[in-house]
C-alpha cells in the first residue's frame, strides 16, 4: 500500500520538475490561478455494501446449525436452533388453554344477551307487582311491618329498573361482566405471545439477506446472548472507506464527488466510485484529526476479497 503511495507521489513530482524547466512563450498569457485542489489521495479498504453480525437474545445450547460459510440467505431464514425447554412448550400450551376458556365465556355472555334482556323485564314486571301489592297492604293496614314491607318492595322495583336500563343500553350485557371476560381474554392473549416469543427466541433467524460469513458455532456449543456466532454480508457491491482524511483534506471532499480506487491486489485495474458519506464525527490518531469517507464503487471484481486494502484518490 506504501509503495503505490509513494509511486503515485513520485510521478507528481517529476510532472512538476518537467513543467517548471519547460521553455516559456515568447508571449506569456494572463492565465486565472485556479484554486481547485488537486487530487487527495488516501490509504482505504474495501467492505461490503453492508454486514450484520447475528446474535441470539437469550443462552441456550445450540441443537442445530442450518447454514455454512457462503450460502446465500434471505430475511427471516431459520440460521441456528436452541434447545426448547419443556418449561417453556408446557407455559404455551397452558396460556392457550386459558385464552380458550376466557374465549369460551366471553362468547357465552354475547350469546346470552337477549335472554338477559327478557329475564331483567319478567324481573321488573314482578318487582312491580310486588310493589303494588305492598302499597295496598300499607294503605290497609299502616303497620310497621307493611311499611318496612313496602320500603323493601320499594328498594327492590328500583334495583329492577337500573337492571333492566343497564342492559337495554348495553346490548343485553352487563357492562362489568363484560369487562371482566374481555380482561381475562386479553391476559391470555398476553401469555400466549410472551410464551411464543420465548419460543421463537430459540430460533437465530437471518436480520437481512446476503452471504454467511464467518460461521462460527456449531451443535452442542453454549452461547450467550450478544455473542456473534455468525455475520450476514451483502456483496452484491463494494464500498470503500478511508479514515485517515485529516481535517485540512476532508473541507475537500463532498458527497457525489468522483474517486478512483486501486487495490493493492489489482494495481493494474482502476475502479471508478463516488463519495457518498463523510463522517461528520472526528477521531484523534496520534495527535492528527481525521475523518472517515466512505464510497461506493462503480464496478466489481469477482477477486475482489473483504478487507483489501487501496488507494482512493479524490478527483477534483
Amino acid at each position: 500500500m506504501k509503495k503505490l503511495l509513494l509511486t503515485l507521489i513520485t510521478m507528481s513530482g517529476i510532472i512538476l520538475l518537467l513543467t517548471a524547466c519547460s521553455p516559456k512563450a515568447e508571449a506569456a498569457t494572463s492565465t486565472p490561478i485556479s484554486t481547485q485542489p488537486d487530487g487527495i489521495i488516501a490509504e482505504a479498504r474495501l467492505l461490503p455494501l453492508s454486514d450484520l453480525a447475528q446474535s441470539f437474545s437469550i443462552p441456550g445450547q445450540v441443537s442445530e446449525v442450518l447454514v455454512a460459510d457462503g450460502d446465500k440467505v434471505t430475511t427471516g431464514q431459520v440460521l441456528v436452533r436452541l434447545t426448547p425447554s419443556p418449561e417453556l412448550q408446557t407455559v404455551l400450551i397452558r396460556a392457550q388453554q386459558e385464552a380458550l376458556a376466557a374465549r369460551q365465556s366471553l362468547d357465552a355472555l354475547e350469546d346470552s344477551a337477549d335472554l338477559n334482556i327478557a329475564e331483567a323485564q319478567l324481573a321488573l314486571l314482578k318487582a312491580q307487582d310486588d310493589f303494588d301489592t305492598a302499597v295496598t297492604d300499607f294503605e290497609d293496614d299502616e303497620t310497621d311491618e307493611n311499611q318496612a314491607l313496602l320500603d323493601l318492595a320499594n328498594a327492590r322495583l328500583s334495583m329492577a329498573e337500573d337492571t333492566y336500563q343497564t342492559l337495554k343500553d348495553s346490548d343485553g350485557i352487563n357492562p362489568d361482566q363484560l369487562a371482566a371476560a374481555q380482561a381475562r381474554l386479553n391476559s391470555a392473549t398476553a401469555a400466549i405471545a410472551s410464551a411464543q416469543a420465548a419460543l421463537d427466541a430459540l430460533e437465530l433467524k437471518a436480520s437481512t439477506s446476503g452471504v454467511i460469513v464467518d460461521a462460527a458455532v456449531q451443535v452442542g456449543q453454549r452461547v450467550t446472548p450478544g455473542q456473534t456466532v455468525m455475520t450476514v454480508a451483502d456483496f452484491s457491491s463494494w464500498i470503500i472507506k478511508t479514515d485517515n482524511l485529516s481535517e485540512v483534506d476532508v473541507v475537500n471532499v463532498k458527497v457525489g464527488q468522483p474517486v478512483e480506487i486501486v487495490l493493492d491486489a489489482l494495481p493494474s485495474t482502476t475502479f471508478a466510485g463516488e463519495v457518498t458519506q463523510i463522517s461528520s464525527r472526528f477521531e484523534e490518531k496520534r495527535g492528527d484529526i481525521t475523518f472517515t469517507v466512505t464510497a461506493v464503487l462503480k464496478q466489481t471484481d469477482p477477486q475482489m476479497r473483504w478487507g483489501m486494502t487501496a488507494a482512493i484518490n479524490f478527483l477534483p
